[in-house]
């Protein structure tokens, strides 16, 4: 739920700045909507702002080296280093090798059958056929506005066929660097919460799993002083969250600032 609501603040914001273009001017104003300047975009059909431009995506993608491809049967139930595919699982198994990893991250996964996206900002190896790692190669286009642009795209879906060959030649709108920079600095804390939540609630799930079969039996019992110390920790952490969350949503626009152009936008 908390992860939910961290992309869902991430894609609210990239489509008020990337999609709407209302980003905040030099006066902090929304852009498009105070009357900043537009130009036709013939590869988008519609407008983008001026000085802005548009690629295939192709065009921004860097190469990445060629790692095995681990078959299902070699997966791990636990490990040192995720398995990543094209399914609807966000971790599918785990290796203990460390000689076929991709280490270069925040990547972009994007299943060629599938055409799932995940964002993954840890070492990790690749499942089974049909994962493409897209890594960006324009200064312009950070790896969480990639990861954005790619998850909103309408792909042709021909059926159960290669998508990599479509999704290659889209267009992906190329910002100003000022203003890419910007977005880039105000998302990466959200993702960066999301992907320690990943990993906290797999934590926590292993720990469950291996104290739930002690107290089922009696092997182990929770005391009075452990609940209260476990009560405390949780409302800890959600404060945390809240506090940060608080601290998050200056940058978020909400309903009333979209219907609002005279409201400054400070970012």
């Amino acid at each position: 739920m908390i992860n939910d609501n961290l992309e869902a603040m991430a894609k609210q914001l990239y489509d008020y700045w990337f999609v709407q273009f209302d980003f905040p001017d030099e006066n902090g104003k929304p852009y498009k909507s105070s009357g900043g300047a537009m130009v036709w975009s013939e590869k988008l059909k519609r407008e983008i702002p001026q000085g802005w431009s548009t690629l295939p995506i192709l065009a921004i993608l860097d190469n990445y080296p060629t790692t095995k491809r681990y078959e299902t049967k070699e997966y791990l139930s636990q490990g040192k280093y995720p398995i990543i595919d094209q399914g609807d699982t966000y971790i599918v198994g785990y290796t203990n090798e460390d000689d076929n990893l991709l280490t270069r991250h925040p990547a972009v996964l994007f299943g060629d059958h599938s055409t799932k996206v995940k964002f993954l900002d840890f070492d990790f190896a690749r499942g089974a056929d049909g994962t493409q790692i897209l890594y960006s190669s324009n200064d312009a286009v950070s790896q969480y506005y990639l990861y954005l642009a790619v998850s909103t795209l309408q792909i042709p879906n021909p059926g159960y066929s290669r998508h990599f060959k479509y999704l290659k030649e889209l267009p992906i709108v190329i910002p100003s660097l000022s203003i890419a920079i910007k977005f880039a600095n105000i998302v990466k804390p959200l993702f960066k919460k999301w992907t320690n939540n990943i990993f906290n609630n797999i934590a926590l799930t292993k720990q469950r799993n291996e104290l739930l079969p002690l107290l089922m039996n009696g092997q182990a019992t929770v005391n009075y002083h452990l609940s209260i110390r476990i009560k405390l920790l949780e409302l800890l952490a959600y404060s945390y969250f809240f506090l940060n969350f608080a601290e998050l949503r200056h940058s978020i626009p909400t309903a009333d600032m979209q219907k609002n152009e005279s409201i400054n936008l400070t970012y």
